[in-house]
């Protein structure tokens, strides 16, 4: 199967406690409860970096929350904090704190890249974004800021302006990694697989240690059909960087378009440990997941994607084939009901079908079986006492099929929808990996 790209944490005491002592009861006015020391916010801002060195997040996100009530304005600490949210999980939170950041400091690089890696689904609010940037620091335009304005123009099909951006950049910084993977990926888009592989060869002549280079290698290689070749190179830009997320997401969708469930559920397991900001992995995952016949955990996956993008028409199907598979049949009646009325469904003839053979079986349960004591109390007689006579039921050998459908495999995913291609993250430099440099100069480490 053809594969596109989509895509994109005691001690016990033997000795009883020793008897309380009574104090003697003072005998004036009762003193103020005991107060918790009150840090200086320097004191503060230093503890929390210690501890997101130890990796410490939710202590950390406590000490940033404390510095923040004193300096509500520190770009440098609500960096730290949308830093800290989006390793907790929480990619809403982090957005909100690198939008603040930028309110108060619009020439904050590191915040800029990091929220257009969150808001990489809306690339028209990103270049508005960075483009604002680049007018705050129009006297030193960041060559970063400029791959990812790239990055986000072509998003959009603007691949003459995306080019444009990735000149400017090679023009100062002819050594620039980034910059020729941009350019990779705009004569990818035009058409020109070739181009795009000398670009990315020239990107890892100059950065052997990126492991982007080498998956965007794997996605190219697709695109001419080397499916050997993409495994390869996708293989080989795990080992090199194990935290590299989208190359085991597009293990897992290599796997999950020949339908070896078990290794794409590995691969998107490990992609969603690094990673679980992507919907499309979650999404890929369920689907795995379901193929395995694990519903309960697929129907997790897909109400992780419908809590991050409401509506999903994928997920939303998906959803109702877990609660039909779980048994819960009102679930998934009213589940297809809610995917056929969403404008984007394309298995709406499908669903209807579902829903009215789900319908079907609630308005016609099963007889049930009778009880022991009714079966007691019925009268004995020849027909009841005797053993059954075989030799008078059909004894032909013809028999021939049955005419009763078999299952398939159809049913996994969105109807009959392909697995999910491999999906190219967006070329925006990643700052995921290490922690942010400390206030004032605070940069974003490219990916």
């Amino acid at each position: 199967m053809k594969t596109w790209l989509i895509l994109l944490a005691v001690a016990c005491a033997h000795a009883p406690p020793p008897k309380p002592v009574a104090a003697a009861r003072p005998t004036g006015p009762a003193p103020d409860a005991p107060r918790l020391i009150d840090l200086p916010p320097a004191i503060l801002y230093k503890e929390s970096r210690e501890l997101m060195a130890q990796g410490r997040w939710d202590e950390a996100q406590k000490r940033v929350d404390a510095y923040l009530k004193k300096e509500p304005k520190s770009a440098a600490a609500l960096f730290d904090a949308g830093w800290l949210a989006a390793k907790r999980g929480d990619a809403k939170a982090a957005q909100g704190y690198y939008e603040q950041a930028l309110a108060n400091e619009p020439s904050h690089t590191g915040a800029a890249l990091n929220l257009a890696r969150l808001r990489r689904d809306d690339p028209a609010a990103v270049e508005k974004m960075l483009r604002a940037v680049l007018q705050a620091r129009k006297d030193e335009p960041d060559p970063q800021v400029l791959d990812a304005l790239a990055a986000a123009e072509r998003a959009q099909g603007k691949l003459d302006d995306a080019e444009q951006a990735v000149r400017q950049v090679l023009e100062r910084h002819p050594r620039d990694a980034d910059a020729y993977r941009n350019l990779a990926a705009i004569e990818a888009d035009r058409g020109h697989v070739r181009l795009a592989e000398s670009a990315l060869n020239n990107a890892r002549k100059l950065d052997d240690k990126d492991a982007g280079i080498l998956n965007s290698l794997g996605l190219l290689a697709l695109k001419r059909d080397d499916v050997a070749a993409a495994r390869a190179d996708f293989e080989q830009a795990t080992q090199l960087d194990p935290a590299f997320a989208p190359a085991w997401a597009n293990l897992g969708a290599l796997a999950l378009s020949y339908r070896d469930y078990a290794a794409a559920e590995q691969a998107y397991s490990k992609a969603l440990a690094l990673d679980g900001s992507r919907w499309d992995a979650h999404l890929a995952h369920g689907w795995a997941l379901e193929g395995l016949h694990e519903s309960k955990d697929a129907r997790g996956e897909y109400e992780k994607v419908l809590a991050m993008k409401p509506g999903q028409e994928d997920a939303l199907f998906g959803r109702a084939v877990a609660l039909k598979a779980e048994g819960d049949l009102p679930g998934a009646l009213q589940a297809f009901r809610e995917y056929a009325a969403n404008s984007k469904a394309t298995h709406v003839k499908e669903a209807k079908v579902q829903i009215a053979s789900i319908d079907m079986r609630l308005k016609n349960p099963p007889a049930a079986a009778p009880k022991p004591a009714a079966l007691a109390a019925r009268p004995a007689g020849p027909a009841q006492d005797a053993e059954l006579d075989l030799s008078k039921l059909p004894q032909g050998t013809d028999t021939g099929p049955s005419g009763e459908k078999l299952p398939t495999d159809e049913g996994m995913g969105p109807g009959a929808s392909p697995a999910p291609a491999p999906a190219e993250p967006a070329k925006v430099p990643e700052k995921t990996d290490k922690i942010p440099a400390p206030a004032p100069a605070v940069k974003a480490a490219a990916r």
